[in-house]
């Protein structure tokens, strides 16, 4: 009777386990998963934290090396290039236009963008298709080779894609008041997530990070 007693228990215990296994190696993969996707988040945060650090204390992410220093050591592993990839990084000088701004550059009676706040740079590493600003994109042909955007452009707004879209209101929520003289420099990275098709399944879309000094 006992090994009758083991034998039915050692039955039910297999049992048991073939019914729980599929779902704790579900389980599994989807922790993997969602680990991995937490990880290339933690980057995004990490990597747009110190681009704006350095933009903010003037490198000039126009030239070859300091985009090196992004697609090869912040981004790394990422996969991304200078002009592609799977990644992009935007930065953004951002001013708010007063009157005196309009006056000392002989603008006075044509300052249409007087209290707005527009963009007066904006550089884009990597991929750009894979994600715009959340402040808009400037027309490309109104950029010099720094990015810069003349100030016959955003203060006569001559080219309405040089306002800053939301940046004021983000500003007044957080409690501040861009002071004239003062620019916002803006960093906003954008990762796509790992492929973990080999888990079974797909993670589409990407980590976001937005700094503001």
């Amino acid at each position: 009777m006992k090994k009758r007693n083991r034998s039915r228990e050692s039955g039910s215990t297999i049992v048991e386990f073939a019914i729980v296994a599929p779902c704790l190696v579900l389980f599994l993969f989807g922790a993997i998963g969602v680990g991995i996707m937490m990880g290339r988040y933690i980057q995004t945060v990490y990597a747009c934290r110190d681009i704006a650090h350095l933009y903010v204390n003037g490198v000039d992410f126009t030239q070859t090396i300091s985009q090196n220093i992004v697609t090869q050591q912040l981004a790394s592993g990422v996969g991304m290039t200078a002009t592609g990839g799977n990644g992009v990084v935007i930065l953004s000088r951002i001013v708010t236009v007063y009157q005196v701004d309009c006056d000392a550059a002989g603008y006075s009676g044509s300052c249409n963008n007087l209290n707005q706040a527009v963009l007066t740079q904006r550089v884009t590493i990597g991929a750009s298709s894979l994600r715009s600003s959340s402040f808009g994109t400037p027309t490309a042909t109104l950029l010099d080779s720094k990015g810069n955007i003349s100030p016959s452009v955003y203060l006569q707004n001559t080219d309405s894609s040089v306002q800053a879209a939301g940046f004021t209101a983000l500003m007044t929520a957080a409690g501040k008041v861009q002071q004239q003289g003062e620019a916002g420099w803006v960093a906003e990275v954008f990762f796509t997530y790992p492929d973990i098709g080999f888990l079974g399944t797909n993670a589409s879309g990407g980590a976001y990070a937005r700094f503001i000094f």
